[in-house]
C-alpha cells in the first residue's frame, strides 16, 4: 500500500519551470469551485432563518440552536479538519472534493428528516464537512493553477462564494419558507408529514448533488511550490508530498512561528467580529429600530449579496496592484488599512440614531468585514510548502472557527445578559465587541509585518533552490 502511494505521489509531482495550465481551464475550476463553495455557505446559513420554527417543533432553547449554528462546526473543525487537510496534501484533491459535496449535500437534506435535537445535531456535523474538505483542497488546487503573481483574483474570486452564499442565504432561504409555509398538509412519499422547516432544508441540499459531475470534471492540476526535503536513506533533497507532520508543526510554530500566530489570532479576531455581524445585524434592527424579520431579510440580504462581494473582489484587487509594485509583505499591509479603515465605521453603525444610517454604515462595513477574508488565500499560499497548504488551510480554519464560532455567538449574548441585563442594550454589546476586536487585530497584523516578510523571503529561497 505504501508503495503504491509513493508512485502516486511521485506521478503528482512535476517541476515548476513546466509551462502553466490555460487561463481557460483555470477560471473553468474556480467557477466550478466557487459555485460549490456558495453551495456549502447557503447550506451552511440557512439555519440562521428556520431558528423560531425549528424551537417551535422541537421545543428546545436558544442554547441547543446557537449549539446546532456554532459548536456542531467548531467540532468537527477540532476532530477531523486537520487530518482531512493533511489528506488534501497527498490525494487527488478533485475527489476529495467531490466525495465531500455529496456528504454535505446529502447531510443537508437529512437535515430535514430530523425529529429531535441530537439527529439535527449529527446531520450538522456532517454538513461541517463542507467546510473542512472543500476550501483546503480547493485553495490549493487554485494556487497550481495560476502562477503566483496571477493568483491573487483567481483566489479572491473563489472567497466572493461566503458573499454570495451568505446574501443567498437570507434573501432565497426566506423565500422557499414562506413558499412551504403556504402549502397545506406537505408530505413526502414513506416519510409522511414534514414541516416547512423540514422541506426548506431538503429543498436547498439536494441541489448541491448536481455539483459532483461538475467537480469530477475538472482537471487535477500538478502541484508546484513542494518543497525539497531530506531524507535518512540520501543526503540528497528529495522531492515528495509525505512531508511528516513534524515537519508541518516545525515548518509553522517554529520555523514561521510569529508569523502564523499573528495571521491566526488577528484574523480569528476578525472572523469573530464578521460572525458577530452575521449573527446579530438582524436582532439589532429589529430590537432597536423596530424592524420585522422580512425587512431586515431582505435589505441585509441584498447589501451582503452585492456589497460583501464587491468587498472581497476589491480586497483582492488592492493586494494584487500592491503586490506588482514591489510591497511583497502587501497580503498582510493591506488588511491592516482596511481594519483602521473598518474599525470606527463598526463602532458608529450600532451607536446611530437612525436605522436608515445604521444600515448605510453597513455598506462599508460589511463590505470591508467580508472583503478583509479575501487575502487569507494569497496570505497563506505565498509563504506555504505545496505539500502543507491542504494542512494550514485547515488549520487556519481550526483558529477561524474555534475562536469565531464558539465565541463570536455567545460573546454578545453574555454581554447583553449578564452585564447589561437587558435584551434592549443589544447596540452597546455589539459596540464594544467591535471597539475591543478590531484595534487588537489592527496591533496583531501591524506587528506581524516584518515576520511576514521574512517568510516571504524564506519562501522565495526554496523555491529558487529547486
Amino acid at each position: 500500500m505504501a508503495d503504491q502511494f509513493d508512485r502516486t505521489a511521485q506521478a503528482a509531482l512535476t517541476s515548476d519551470s513546466k509551462a502553466w495550465p490555460s487561463p481557460v481551464l483555470g477560471w473553468w475550476a474556480v467557477f466550478v469551485l466557487t459555485l460549490s463553495y456558495t453551495a456549502a455557505y447557503i447550506d451552511r446559513q440557512i439555519l440562521g432563518l428556520l431558528v423560531e420554527p425549528i424551537r417551535n417543533s422541537m421545543q428546545i432553547n436558544d442554547t441547543q440552536i446557537s449549539l446546532l449554528g456554532g459548536a456542531a462546526f467548531a467540532l468537527f473543525y477540532v476532530i477531523m479538519g486537520l487530518p482531512l487537510g493533511r489528506l488534501a496534501d497527498r490525494v487527488n484533491r478533485r475527489n476529495l472534493i467531490a466525495g465531500g459535496i455529496f456528504v454535505w449535500s446529502l447531510m443537508t437534506a437529512m437535515c430535514g428528516l430530523a425529529t429531535n435535537f441530537w439527529q439535527l445535531f449529527m446531520m450538522r456535523v456532517g454538513v461541517g464537512i463542507g467546510e473542512a474538505t472543500l476550501s483546503p483542497a480547493a485553495l490549493s488546487m487554485i494556487s497550481d493553477y495560476f502562477p503566483p503573481k496571477k493568483r491573487a483574483r483567481p483566489l479572491g474570486t473563489y472567497m466572493v462564494a461566503l458573499a454570495i452564499g451568505s446574501g443567498l442565504a437570507f434573501l432565497v432561504g426566506g423565500k422557499v419558507l414562506q413558499w412551504m409555509s403556504g402549502i397545506p398538509d406537505l408530505s413526502l412519499p414513506i416519510i409522511g408529514a414534514i414541516e416547512p422547516w423540514q422541506a426548506a432544508f431538503i429543498i436547498v441540499g439536494l441541489p448541491g448533488l448536481l455539483l459532483v459531475p461538475m467537480v469530477l470534471l475538472i482537471r487535477e492540476p500538478a502541484r508546484r511550490g513542494l518543497r525539497p526535503q531530506k531524507t535518512d536513506t540520501a543526503k540528497h533533497q528529495q522531492t515528495t508530498l509525505q512531508i511528516p507532520l513534524k515537519e508541518v508543526a516545525r515548518f509553522v510554530f517554529v520555523e514561521n512561528r510569529n508569523t502564523f500566530m499573528v495571521i491566526f489570532i488577528a484574523f480569528g479576531l476578525l472572523g469573530l467580529h464578521s460572525i458577530t455581524l452575521t449573527m446579530w445585524l438582524p436582532p439589532f434592527f429589529q430590537r432597536t429600530f423596530g424592524w420585522d424579520t422580512g425587512e431586515v431579510g431582505t435589505r441585509l440580504g441584498i447589501i451582503i449579496l452585492i456589497f460583501a462581494s464587491l468587498g472581497m473582489i476589491g480586497g483582492t484587487s488592492i493586494a494584487q496592484w500592491m503586490n506588482q509594485r514591489g510591497l511583497k509583505d502587501a497580503f498582510l499591509r493591506a488588511p491592516l488599512y482596511l481594519t483602521l479603515v473598518m474599525a470606527p465605521l463598526a463602532i458608529a453603525l450600532t451607536l446611530a440614531p437612525n436605522a436608515w444610517i445604521s444600515l448605510g454604515l453597513c455598506v462599508p462595513v460589511i463590505g470591508l468585514s467580508f472583503g478583509l477574508f479575501a487575502f487569507v488565500p494569497g496570505l497563506l499560499q505565498s509563504i506555504t510548502p505545496n505539500q502543507m497548504r491542504g494542512q494550514l488551510g485547515a488549520l487556519f480554519s481550526l483558529f477561524n472557527n474555534v475562536i469565531g464560532l464558539i465565541f463570536g455567538p455567545t460573546l454578545v449574548a453574555l454581554i447583553t445578559d449578564f452585564i447589561f441585563k437587558d435584551p434592549m442594550a443589544l447596540k452597546y454589546s455589539m459596540t464594544i465587541v467591535s471597539a475591543v476586536t478590531l484595534p487588537i487585530a489592527a496591533i496583531m497584523l501591524f506587528l506581524g509585518l516584518k515576520h511576514f516578510s521574512k517568510s516571504i523571503d524564506d519562501a522565495q529561497e526554496w523555491i529558487d533552490s529547486m
